[in-house]
């Protein structure tokens, strides 16, 4: 298939996915599994799910993979600006933007969603000691997309020898890999660096609303493949 949708499950309704077009899978970390789904143990949060998915198709992925929370519709800000809650005539325009904007050419990029940098200590993650151990890299701030949902390429995954991934899983599933920290570092899992064109979560909110530059209209990369960026300096 060339596009699969990954939905890490836990109590959530997944009903909304029956009206998607791609080739969708389920993980199931509850006690009574949804028919059709992956049953997991409860343990690593949707980090360790996607991890679980990345290694045990690491040489069969399809062109492009969307990572997404099994309720992916609370932190569609760009879609709906800073709204936690969609209706149900939104959540099916999400679908469709889903079955006709997502093909197997989609670049990486966050799901609808704004991203910004978040500073080491976020949810009482320790990330910079995180990315040292597991990354062999520093960094201050963090890139990120709420929820740890991306559309990536095959290329994004394949670009990390399959070892890294089997690592990051097993820390994961061992909790020695704080999941909050991953969130924080599944934007440098997939790219190698981090996106210093953009500012914290505070910043990037006031830019969107005040220049009105949300609606089901966006693409995953217009908004920010139509306004020119300069880097931020964080303090």
């Amino acid at each position: 298939m060339p596009v699969t949708i990954v939905l890490a499950k836990y109590k959530e309704d997944v009903e909304w996915s029956k009206c998607i077009k791609h080739n969708v899978i389920i993980y199931d970390k509850s006690d009574n599994p949804v028919e059709g789904s992956i049953p997991l143990k409860n343990v690593g949060r949707e980090g360790e799910t996607f991890l679980y998915h990345i290694v045990n198709n690491y040489h069969s992925l399809d062109d492009v993979t969307v990572f997404l929370q099994a309720d992916p519709f609370e932190h569609l800000q760009l879609l709906v600006g800073w709204r936690a809650q969609l209706t149900e005539d939104e959540k099916r325009k999400v679908c469709e933007k889903i079955n006709t904007e997502i093909t197997e050419k989609s670049p990486f990029s966050s799901f609808y969603q704004v991203r910004y940098n978040d500073p080491n200590g976020m949810n009482g993650a320790d990330s910079k000691s995180a990315c040292k151990e597991f990354y062999n890299t520093e960094y201050d701030h963090f890139t990120l997309a709420p929820g740890a949902q991306y559309i990536v390429p095959k290329s994004f995954i394949l670009g990390r020898p399959l070892s890294f991934w089997q690592k990051l899983q097993q820390a994961m599933y061992t909790n020695t890999l704080n999941g909050y920290a991953q969130e924080q570092l599944w934007w440098l899992a997939f790219t190698h660096s981090m996106d210093y064109t953009v500012g914290n979560h505070d910043y990037e909110k006031n830019r969107i609303l005040t220049s009105n530059i949300i609606g089901f209209h966006n693409t995953p990369t217009n908004i920010y493949n139509d306004y020119l960026h300069k880097p931020i300096i964080f303090r």
